[in-house]
């Protein structure tokens, strides 16, 4: 709920100027760019089921904590301690979906994943434009209670499975790596994949950190009506991810698809360029960038699980939350730097060139690996 929402409550409620806003979200990126690269090394050592445990309780401890924070240096600081502690948890939880699921039906384990937490993306903006008009602070207690929540039924229901004794997770598809355990930071071939997540990250981050204010100062929008159109994202991926996913899994590489979700990033930017505006180009982007969302994430994880080596996948997962990680940063500091001095036109002009760079590099690492 508190992501959704942070842009404007930085701008509308603490008064922040847009350049500063920018500079907090980009501290936000720094710190998932270091919970990445820890989440990877503690997962491979601690394994996946303490590591999300202790980061979600303490990700709600840090959101309830947050509501009392104004000055600009300590929300600064707290928002790179938030990130660090939620970004922990992604190389666990994505080893965890490997742990559980066979490597043939792997892409839709990731689907069905994200099916849950679009689930949530559809009832947490809705939810938390209501909470805001009773008080901002709701927002935050109500999202740090869900965190804390998260934790007690992983404790309660779902107990940890050995890992097998073959590999971590078993990897069956792409016979580019040979050497065990090799550092996916000492692999030329897979670094390009997260050097072109960056891109792909900045690209859809672009409907966190700047669309929410584009559409308050644009479209004059309360916080109700910005998070109900937020919500349609997690309701579309929800209604259609998972038979999308069945449908079309194995016709193409992986990398394939990943290109025609970029495809669909781009046409959903260029809609802002384009007349009517207001309700009904807000739909048309988030309806297009939602079906490019689902062709371009869970793709793109599985090409990492497949992609992993045996015992190293919790540090590939953490080099591929880092590329994100990394997004975080740029994307809301470019976004609102762009803003601030050309306007938002230039910006999402700029993001639409950004998508073409980023299909041109896909398609070059396809040729390299075979998607």
């Amino acid at each position: 709920m508190v992501v959704v929402f942070l842009s404007i409550y930085l701008t509308q409620h603490l008064g922040y100027g847009i350049r500063e806003a920018g500079y907090v979200l980009g501290c936000f990126g720094a710190g998932a760019l270091l919970g990445g690269f820890l989440g990877g090394k503690l997962t491979d050592r601690f394994s996946y089921y303490p590591i999300m445990l202790w980061s979600l309780i303490l990700n709600g401890v840090v959101l309830i904590f947050l509501q009392f924070i104004q000055d600009f240096w300590v929300m600064c600081g707290i928002i790179f301690l938030l990130s660090a502690i939620s970004d922990i948890f992604r190389p666990a939880n994505a080893v965890a979906i490997a742990r559980y699921s066979s490597p043939e039906k792997r892409t839709r384990s990731i689907s069905l994943y994200r099916m849950s937490i679009n689930l949530g993306w559809t009832i947490a903006p809705a939810l938390g434009g209501l909470l805001v008009a009773l008080g901002w602070h709701w927002l935050f207690v109500a999202d740090g209670i869900t965190c804390i929540l998260a934790a007690v039924l992983l404790w309660i229901f779902i107990a940890p499975k050995p890992a097998p004794a073959s590999a971590e997770p078993a990897i069956d598809s792409i016979p580019v790596i040979a050497a065990p355990k090799i550092s996916p930071y000492r692999d030329r071939t897979f670094l390009l994949f997260p050097l072109l997540s960056i891109l792909n990250a900045i690209i859809f981050m672009q409907f966190i950190w700047t669309v929410p204010i584009f559409f308050k100062e644009t479209y004059h929008w309360d916080e109700h009506t910005i998070g109900l159109v937020a919500a349609v994202n997690g309701l579309i991926i929800f209604l259609v991810e998972m038979p999308l996913i069945y449908r079309v899994e194995g016709r193409r590489s992986r990398l394939q698809f990943v290109r025609m979700g970029l495809v669909l990033y781009t046409l959903s930017f260029l809609a802002f360029l384009l007349p009517p505006g207001g309700m009904i180009t807000a739909l048309l982007f988030v309806i297009a960038l939602s079906i490019g969302e689902m062709f371009v994430m869970p793709f793109s994880t599985n090409f990492v699980f497949d992609y992993a080596t045996k015992g190293s996948a919790g540090s590939y997962m953490g080099a591929y939350t880092i590329s994100y990680s990394l997004a975080n940063i740029i994307a809301p500091l470019l976004g609102t730097q762009i803003i601030a001095h050309w306007g938002y036109t230039t910006n999402w002009f700029f993001i639409c060139c950004l998508a073409v760079l980023s299909w041109i590099g896909f398609w070059v690492l396809e040729r390299k690996t075979g998607g």
